[in-house]
């Protein structure tokens, strides 16, 4: 009796573990929709892929108790309904420099920098520190347009694209200066030794054009988020860089930090970055 209250408690313990196991595994984001996870599950990729993506990111979402949201069109007539909203670029500098990317430090704050890899403290700043709330002195540290402004699309507003948090990050000053609207890529020469030596800038690979080679642990962040911005602003990627983004995504995978960074944005624009929540995206696309 006792050895078959044993086994029994043994297969229910091992029936909860598959459980729990598949229930991780099937984890979903109301955010996308029904539509997308049907499409989703019959291989959808390429251009039909693209399109699905579009809509989820540029429409409106009525959020519904314990289901995934609806996605429509208009908000009129609907419960609690929401979009990507622009938050403008000053707040998108509060949010980034005052608030998510800001570490105590002694009796002080600090910045993390992405390009140079290391915290900007108060030591390093003549002008206005970092603080909760507050935008640092911009000749320290600035915010880096991933996408670069000058290769903004008139298609949408400019304040959209320019405050659009998936894409921005904050970077030393001279290192985003000398980044400029310059391309991603591998350096094989380099044309200048950089004060932060995590980050280089020179000539790519197999002797192309210019390029800035952000730290490593940075390349797959940065690959995604021009994976979003192509996607979101009908933008093309060339192919040559395309290239690198690929195999920077895939050498850098999303880590638990830019999924943090992920839910915090959500929560402050009312969108998200498909590629960090489903990285295999980036596969199903042959061409961005």
């Amino acid at each position: 009796m006792k050895l078959l209250k044993l086994i029994k408690s043994v297969i229910v313990l091992t029936l909860l573990s598959v459980c729990v196991a598949n229930a991780a595994q099937t984890t979903v984001i109301p955010y996308y929709g029904e539509e997308f996870y049907r499409d989703l599950k019959a291989g959808i990729s390429n251009k039909d892929l693209q399109t699905r993506l579009k809509a989820v990111l540029r429409s409106y979402h009525v959020q519904r108790a314990g289901d995934l949201d609806l996605i429509v069109k208009s908000c009129q007539g609907q419960g609690k309904c929401y979009a990507h909203s622009a938050i403008g670029y000053g707040a998108a500098r509060v949010f980034l420099l005052g608030n998510y990317y800001l570490v105590k430090d002694g009796n002080g704050y600090a910045v993390r920098d992405v390009y140079c890899d290391k915290e900007k403290t108060r030591a390093d700043f003549r002008g206005t520190p970092p603080a909760p709330g507050r935008i640092p002195d911009n000749g320290v540290i600035n915010v880096e347009h991933t996408w670069p402004q000058s290769h903004f699309t008139r298609r949408f507003p400019d304040e959209v694209q320019k405050s659009d948090l998936h894409h921005l990050f904050p970077t030393d000053s001279q290192l985003n200066s000398i980044r400029g609207n310059n391309p991603f890529g591998e350096v094989s020469k380099d044309l200048m030794d950089l004060k932060c030596p995590a980050s280089r800038y020179g000539l790519g690979t197999a002797g192309s054009d210019e390029v800035f080679e952000p730290p490593t642990a940075h390349k797959g962040n940065v690959a995604r988020a021009l994976f979003y911005f192509s996607i979101r602003y009908d933008l093309p990627i060339d192919e040559r860089e395309e290239v690198i983004l690929r195999k920077w995504h895939n050498e850098d995978p999303v880590d638990e930090e830019e999924i943090r960074r992920n839910n915090e944005i959500f929560k402050a624009q009312g969108n998200r970055n498909p590629f960090i929540d489903f990285a295999e995206l980036a596969d199903k696309i042959s061409d961005f």
